[in-house]
């Protein structure tokens, strides 16, 4: 195809389509980019090919390459903690909110193995930190649920110490799990379930 022929379709392309669906193509083609090569390897004029849409109109969106790359990065740290919370709704009883959540992580982290994604991947660390703390009010939540439905007495920043303790702790042991592949998905998830009942409870006996 001929610049001028691609030039020509990326320009039907953003007349045509709303802006949402817009941004969702060029976000579609970035993760496909990305996730493929990384960040450094990945270039905005092949992400700007694959979406069909002028890399103007991919700085226009994001403001630089970095910003396109953190938005596909936190598309897919929503995506996974709408499943995390999905499967906690979906679990049959309160006991096993706190399983079926570890167990989609690390289903998760096994899916998504080799991929430049996995665990934020090159986003900067100011990316990286709101990312966090967005992933630990939602596990703040889930735990507050269940602790009120047990009939637990809260008090101020216990439950938000603990979303942080558990997504911390998620993290360092999803990047040592993922680097001993001895170690079966559903031996680490039984481990860390138990060692995260064991660091609630003793936060609410403290």
């Amino acid at each position: 195809m001929s610049s001028g022929t691609a030039a020509a379709n990326a320009d039907t392309t953003r007349r045509r389509l709303p802006r949402g669906e817009r941004e969702e193509r060029m976000l579609d083609a970035g993760e496909r980019i990305f996730g493929a090569h990384g960040f450094r390897a990945a270039s905005m004029d092949e992400i700007a090919e694959a979406s069909g849409i002028t890399k103007a109109l991919l700085y226009q969106y994001f403001g630089s390459k970095e910003g396109l790359y953190e938005a596909c990065v936190e598309r897919a740290r929503a995506r996974l903690f709408d499943r995390l919370e999905r499967e906690a709704e979906a679990a049959p009883h309160a006991g096993e909110r706190l399983r079926a959540v570890v167990t989609a992580y690390f289903d998760y982290l096994d899916e998504q193995r080799g991929s430049w994604w996995l665990l934020y991947g090159d986003a900067s660390m100011d990316a990286v930190n709101e990312m966090r703390t967005r992933n630990a009010d939602v596990i703040a939540r889930l735990i507050a649920r269940d602790i009120e439905a047990a009939g637990g007495k809260l008090r101020d920043g216990d439950v938000e110490l603990l979303g942080h303790l558990i997504v911390g702790s998620g993290e360092q042991v999803a990047r040592w799990w993922l680097e001993h592949p001895e170690l079966s998905k559903k031996r680490a998830v039984e481990r860390f379930v138990a060692a995260t009942q064991g660091a609630i409870a003793g936060v609410l006996s403290a």
